[in-house]
């Protein structure tokens, strides 16, 4: 071989070395472009290194460049609201999909799709959501489940970031609940995420206008999410400002409150304080409810203190609820609140090995070496999440009667909507509610036809009646004597794992309770306001 020839390509791949070195400094250059806001430098300068990425010959340093600028391209979109960056930065994902999995797996595949759909979205504000522009976040909302689902399979912890994305996208949704859930979890590992803390006083305040409830503790809680959102470091400069100045605002606000309502406004820190001493004294039971949010209490939505205590969720709110429809409506969320307390509770003693030891003893199974876990706790599991589904099932009947939308022969919570049907969409916007919505979103989880990534819960629900399926510890179970051959009509479950979607399932179910609540909260108020009595228990949070 020519000497001249070595040397030559010896010289073209030093050079391409340090041409992808250059390029890795850019890329961390425009991340910092990125932190410290300049938005418009950050995405002219992030075309011109996409057009040197593309010309990369290696194959492997191409794609990995790609994948970078792509990610770069769709947080510029979303924080600068930049549609063409959006975009570009999801056409990059979409073409390179698989090349993409490659290199860094479907769980953060689908997250990143998310992200990159999120800064398409045309309608920003949730209030003016209809029946068909949801149909946008629900879609977005199918990828982060999917990302989660991917998560769950390895070892490491969930990243912060997927719940923070999660929470945000079922916040937009009205999933208040579940969105407060997320951000509280995001916010206990002490991060600094400014984003966890904005959405989650967002979220406060959408819970007053969808709920015509609130108190001083709520406001507290919109202002300590700023204040604590503008101490988070990596903050721009531009927000850090806003977020100050927006606390100061609530602040005023608080004493506006305050005043009105003749109390003193509590000192922060003496308030956070008697908030942990009360939650102490509470019993066990109690602060597992609050821990893992499955309170029935509004107030226990964003504090844990001595007025969570109680599941006192009703219809009728400080203001007054009037209507003929009101204690039909109540007598439901009694029923609801009877078997979700149960459901709850069996979850509770599970999850803590509370068991009856006598019974234990006296139930005498036969060992068939197959690894299937019998005994009270565990049909204890399995009665739980039953529960579930038939207090969403009621959830869906009272809500055919509140409304009048009955499609007709049994309704079940995950497709009573039908809303491919002629003229059933036109129906559903014309009573169209944010408790509405939420409801709608939570059955799309549930339903296969809508690709709801939970439409397995519903499998596992029918399976529970009419097959036998077997729930069992650590790895699939040996089948020593062949016992599983018995029938077909088998399914192995892990047990951890259905300890997990059962919590999960507890959290749909909740949610769609407190939704059922604000959809009988808001007919009330709208048949109210057609008598012309006009009564508001929401706060103007708008910044003079």
């Amino acid at each position: 071989m020519d000497d001249s020839y070595e040397i030559s390509n010896t010289d073209d791949r030093q050079s391409c070395a340090l041409e992808i070195q250059l390029m890795v400094e850019e890329l961390a250059a425009l991340y910092e472009l990125l932190s410290s806001g300049e938005f418009s430098d950050c995405y002219s300068r992030a075309l011109s290194l996409l057009e040197r990425i593309k010309a990369v010959s290696n194959d492997t340093y191409r794609i990995r460049l790609l994948l970078n600028i792509s990610g770069l391209l769709v947080d510029v979109g979303s924080m600068s609201i930049n549609r063409e960056s959006s975009n570009l930065g999801l056409t990059l994902m979409e073409e390179n999909k698989q090349d993409f999995i490659d290199v860094s797996g479907e769980g953060e595949y689908y997250y990143n799709l998310s992200n990159a759909r999120v800064g398409l979205i045309k309608e920003s504000d949730p209030f003016k959501h209809t029946f068909k522009s949801i149909e946008e976040l629900i879609d977005i909302k199918a990828l982060l489940w999917k990302s989660l689902k991917f998560h769950q399979k390895k070892t490491s912890p969930i990243f912060p970031q997927l719940m923070v994305n999660l929470g945000n996208i079922l916040k937009r949704q009205f999933r208040l609940s579940e969105s407060l859930d997320f951000y509280d979890r995001v916010n206990s590992l002490s991060l600094d995420i400014p984003e966890a803390w904005i959405n989650r006083s967002e979220a406060l305040m959408m819970l007053n206008q969808v709920s015509g409830s609130y108190s001083v503790q709520m406001l507290h809680e919109v202002k300590s999410g700023y204040e604590k959102a503008a101490n988070c470091d990596g903050v721009p400069p531009s927000w850090r400002a806003h977020y100050k100045t927006y606390a100061c605002h609530l602040e005023k606000k608080i004493n506006h409150t305050c005043e009105q309502l003749g109390i003193e406004a509590d000192d922060r820190a003496l308030d956070l304080h008697d908030t942990q001493t009360e939650f102490n004294e509470l019993t066990d039971f109690r602060k597992f409810v609050l821990s893992r949010h499955l309170s029935l209490s509004e107030h226990g939505l964003y504090c844990a203190c001595t007025g969570s205590a109680r599941d006192n969720l009703t219809i009728p709110s400080s203001s007054g609820i009037v209507g003929d429809f009101v204690p039909a409506m109540e007598m439901v969320l009694n029923r609801l609140k009877s078997e979700f307390s149960l459901a709850r509770l069996f979850y509770y003693e599970h999850q803590n090995d509370i068991q009856d030891n006598e019974s234990k003893h006296e139930s005498c199974f036969s060992e068939l070496f197959n690894g299937e876990l019998l005994s009270m706790g565990v049909e204890k599991l399995r009665t739980s999440f039953r529960l579930c589904f038939g207090i969403l099932d009621k959830i869906g009947a009272a809500i055919c009667d509140l409304y009048s939308v009955h499609p007709g022969g049994d309704i079940y919570f995950h497709n009573f909507w039908r809303l491919e049907k002629p003229d059933r969409r036109e129906l559903f916007e014309s009573i169209k509610t944010p408790g509405l919505i939420a409801l709608y979103s939570l059955a799309t989880d549930l339903n296969k036809h809508k690709d709801g990534e939970l439409a397995f819960y519903k499998d596992w629900r029918n399976n529970f009646e009419h097959k036998f399926v077997v729930l069992y510890a650590g790895e699939r179970p040996v089948d020593i004597y062949g016992s599983f051959e018995a029938s077909k009509d088998i399914e192995l479950i892990q047990e951890a794992a259905f300890v997990g979607h059962l919590e999960q399932l507890l959290q749909i179910t909740r949610s769609a309770m407190f939704s059922f609540v604000f959809c009988v909260r808001e007919k009330a108020e709208r048949d109210r306001e057609a008598d012309g009595i006009y009564i508001s228990n929401t706060i103007d949070w708008q910044a003079p």
